[in-house]
């Protein structure tokens, strides 16, 4: 049992799920899934969403929002980059996204290669991470907004990796909006999190999950794909709770 999530895109998992299938017939058993960033209070919070229903209108009709949303912002950090003499077409950074959630990683390969950094690390470091030169701000659902989506679409919503949040307080109101899950096991949970988030999944009642976090060979983020999973019963229980 596999899951695969896209951050802010949906389809996008649909399609490489789909792939996937193809490519490893050991992975038929796999969920589509949405990591959504969201906002609330200066913090940045991730929603994951499973089991969504892609044909859900108001679930679309959000996705095509972030979408557009983090389109807009890569050609206002270009725009930027290229006043500080950094030239990237925007062409180039949408080959590197593949169809994906469009966003900085890819303006920083881009860059890498274009010979601007030395590293893609270093284009966050230097120009388009938090504070940077050619930061920008993007728009973000609340978390709120995001758990109402994923419960409308039938899906079961889950506060992805709470500890880099340092939001423990926001987790009853969350609870009360529709949150059904806590993500416990992540490679940023030290031991003493996953105790935590566990005892507090049971204490609440939620779903525990686990993840890898794994983005891409050539981000640095996350662990092994495949690895920090959970057991097959969880899996069956947030199918059941989808539908419902």
């Amino acid at each position: 049992m596999t899951r695969f999530l896209d951050t802010n895109n949906y389809p996008s998992c649909i399609r490489r799920l789909l792939m996937v299938r193809c490519w490893y017939r050991k992975w038929r058993s796999s969920i589509p899934g949405i990591e959504i960033s969201c906002s609330w209070d200066n913090r940045e919070i991730h929603i994951l969403g499973y089991f969504c229903d892609p044909g859900c209108q108001e679930f679309s009709e959000i996705q095509t929002r972030l979408k557009e949303s983090r389109l807009k912002r890569v050609n206002l950090i270009l725009d930027k980059l290229k006043s500080m003499g950094i030239h990237i077409d925007l062409s180039q950074v949408l080959e590197k996204s593949s169809g994906d959630s469009v966003g900085r990683p890819h303006i920083a390969q881009a860059m890498y290669e274009n010979g601007y950094v030395k590293s893609v690390g270093e284009a966050f470091e230097l120009y388009i991470g938090y504070g940077r030169p050619a930061y920008v701000e993007r728009f973000r659902l609340t978390p709120f907004e995001s758990i109402g989506s994923i419960r409308h679409a039938k899906g079961v919503p889950v506060w992805a990796h709470p500890q880099l949040a340092n939001a423990d307080h926001l987790l009853p109101e969350l609870i009360e909006n529709g949150l059904q899950g806590l993500e416990v096991y992540h490679p940023q949970h030290d031991q003493h999190a996953v105790g935590k988030y566990k005892s507090l999944a049971s204490e609440h009642g939620l779903v525990i999950t686990g993840g890898s976090d794994f983005h891409s060979h050539s981000i640095p983020y996350g662990a092994t794909i495949g690895s920090y999973g959970v057991c097959y019963k969880t899996v069956e229980v947030m199918r059941s709770l989808a539908q419902r």
